[in-house]
């Protein structure tokens, strides 16, 4: 019974689950990578951890990544008990595990190689972006927090907004410019000029060394651009275990129960122990 509650606040933490059922995103993980194996499943999970009401893994993602490159497991600890002064040693020591372990661990998330670990350094800066639609709806996904319904924004805004997209992927915003440019190849942003223009009309196209622009989006939705991220991953799920959750999912039905699906889930750390700042992934 532990494991599978601790499965299932793990799942809520991942917008996965809810108190209805599967979300939207949790459906399309039940049948598009039922296995997890897919590495846009890996990213979905990290940015909701790092979105979601979690101070410590917010602070970690947010405000010591980018200041610390590279450190070690005692660095974090340190850096949480500075900021954390109130959670016991105990506690904080179990959190900074879990936390490295869920990046690093095979069973965990480690397909984004969000963080990578050489002997007992950590490391950001190096992630798999190699699935230009889970970069896009990674964005989708900051855009609708942000920037709501507009359907343009100056690429400033998205280089220097808080919980960004630069902090989520780990990487600089030199680095988070030349994915901008990969966006726009595959059609998922435009990029066009901020200079003046005729009113009524787009911009033209940005021209090459143009450092501030104008950003549009080309998707109506963040679902439809992880549609396409699973379409387009390398990772190759169970195909007879996601045909037949579709003939389930696909009708007008209450959502089916995701407890079997979770065993994936007993594989993390569970963090049981301290205050519900470290505790509670999902209410």
């Amino acid at each position: 019974m532990a494991a599978l509650r601790n499965a299932r606040q793990w799942a809520r933490a991942a917008k996965l689950l809810d108190e209805r059922g599967l979300t939207a995103e949790g459906k399309l993980v039940a049948t598009k990578d039922p296995y997890l194996e897919a590495t846009v499943t890996d990213w979905l999970i990290h940015f909701h951890l790092s979105s979601g009401d979690r101070s410590l893994w917010q602070s970690f993602v947010f405000e010591f990544l980018p200041e610390h490159s590279e450190f070690t497991q005692d660095e974090l600890l340190n850096y949480f008990t500075n900021i954390f002064s109130s959670e016991s040693s105990d506690s904080l020591r179990k959190v900074t595990q879990s936390i490295l372990k869920t990046y690093t661990d095979s069973e965990a998330i480690a397909k984004s190689q969000f963080l990578t670990h050489t002997q007992k350094t950590y490391s950001i800066g190096n992630p798999d972006l190699s699935n230009p639609y889970t970069t896009g709806y990674l964005l989708a996904k900051i855009w609708e927090r942000d920037f709501k319904a507009r359907s343009a924004v100056l690429v400033d805004d998205i280089l220097n907004a808080e919980m960004g997209l630069a902090s989520i992927l780990g990487i600089q915003k030199d680095q988070l410019r030349q994915q901008l440019d990969v966006l726009a190849r595959y059609d998922v942003i435009e990029q066009r000029s901020a200079k003046p223009h005729l009113s009524d009309t787009k911009p033209p196209i940005k021209e090459e060394g143009e450092a501030s622009y104008l950003v549009y989006r080309c998707w109506e939705t963040p679902d439809e651009l992880l549609k396409k991220a699973y379409e387009n991953d390398r990772a190759t799920p169970n195909q007879p275990l996601i045909q037949s959750l579709s003939l389930i999912l696909d009708d007008d039905e209450d959502a089916p129960d995701f407890s079997s699906f979770l065993e994936w889930a007993t594989g993390f750390i569970s963090l049981d122990g301290g205050s519900n700042t470290i505790t509670r992934l999902a209410s």
